[in-house]
């Protein structure tokens, strides 16, 4: 089969043939229709994922039909459409058998610890799978375990946003654009912050009330002044630039909490008397729960959610797209078609 791989840190993938994976038990053979392609994947290229080793198939974003089951599989069919959730826990250690898969102390993730998703067929367990209809496209689809799932848990899971707060997302791209849309279905009124006015232009018709432009001055200034100076219950942070949670913290009212899910930057600061004094809280936010899939895969098969695709190419082009996201020339998520 043809897959990219990742042969050397700083090195383009190479598009080859690789041996097809072979099917253990309790596992599924999927046939990728779509694979997403983000910012994480640049991450894992430049060498800044420690848990990478080459050579590696990169992609975590997986939606396909199922090709074949291993043995003892007989929770899903041959040929159904299925999204892939990309962690891969243990199902052993004290986290598991809590229910807390995302949380496994030996946990691996599709296209970064394992072999993923930018591959003509990919070996996951089939725990793993959700199901989407036919109305879903595969390239929607793709979309879903990652660039849907993961604002979700920001939003819903650890923000616990609801109706009648004010949310602001700063970065509107793949995760940023569907956060603003989780954020407003859930009944927030939505501060979308990005640089580029078409992104923010996109993401107020996809239901954000306000947006900012973080150059047209400071960040918090500007949310204080579109909320009568109280600022916003959740400040959801997916650029993790320097300064970004700083200003999360000052754009907060009091009892708001910074969501960070990017991090461009390997450390956080923020003002210490601002944090105590207006007990704002810093929380980290990764992936998502299978429950957030599931409820994340039903938002986009009900139109509720609509993924912003920005660019669709064959596994040939992937290193051109990859270098399209570093430029930030995507506006929505990037997508590898595999038909």
């Amino acid at each position: 089969m043809r897959a990219a791989v990742l042969e050397a840190f700083g090195a383009p993938l190479a598009i080859r043939d690789v041996a097809d994976p072979a099917l253990g038990a309790g596992e599924v053979l999927v046939r990728t229709g779509a694979s997403g392609i983000c910012r994480t994947d640049l991450k894992i290229i430049d060498g800044a994922v420690p848990s990478v080793t080459p050579p590696l198939i990169l992609g975590h974003e997986l939606a396909g039909e199922v090709a074949a089951l291993g043995p003892g599989v007989d929770s899903v069919d041959v040929g159904a459409r299925v999204v892939v959730g990309l962690d891969v826990s243990c199902g052993v250690c004290g986290y598991c058998a809590r229910g807390q898969l995302d949380h496994c102390d030996r946990l691996g993730r599709l296209g970064i610890e394992h072999d993923g998703s930018l591959a003509e067929l990919v070996c996951v367990p089939a725990t793993n799978l959700v199901d989407i209809p036919d109305a879903v496209s595969f390239a929607h689809g793709a979309a879903i375990p990652d660039a849907v799932a993961s604002p979700y848990h920001a939003v819903i899971g650890r923000a616990r946003v609801r109706p009648g707060q004010t949310v602001a997302v700063y970065g509107l791209g793949g995760l940023g654009l569907v956060a603003v849309q989780i954020a407003a279905l859930a009944g927030a009124r939505v501060i979308a912050i990005a640089r580029t006015a078409t992104r923010r232009s996109l993401a107020q018709s996809l239901g954000a009330k306000w947006s900012i432009d973080p150059s047209g001055g400071d960040v918090s200034v500007q949310i204080r002044d579109l909320t009568q100076g109280l600022g916003v219950h959740a400040f959801i942070d997916l650029v993790g630039i320097d300064g970004s949670v700083e200003q999360g913290v000052l754009s907060c009212r009091k009892g708001g909490c910074v969501v960070v899910v990017g991090y461009s930057v390997p450390e956080l600061s923020a003002g210490m008397m601002t944090l105590v004094y207006n007990e704002v809280s810093i929380i980290g936010s990764r992936g998502s729960t299978r429950g957030e899939l599931i409820e994340a895969a039903a938002l986009v098969g009900d139109g509720r959610i609509v993924p912003v695709i920005g660019a669709e190419m064959p596994l040939a082009d992937v290193n051109d797209g990859l270098n399209s996201l570093r430029e930030g020339s995507i506006i929505g998520r990037a997508v590898v078609m595999f038909r």
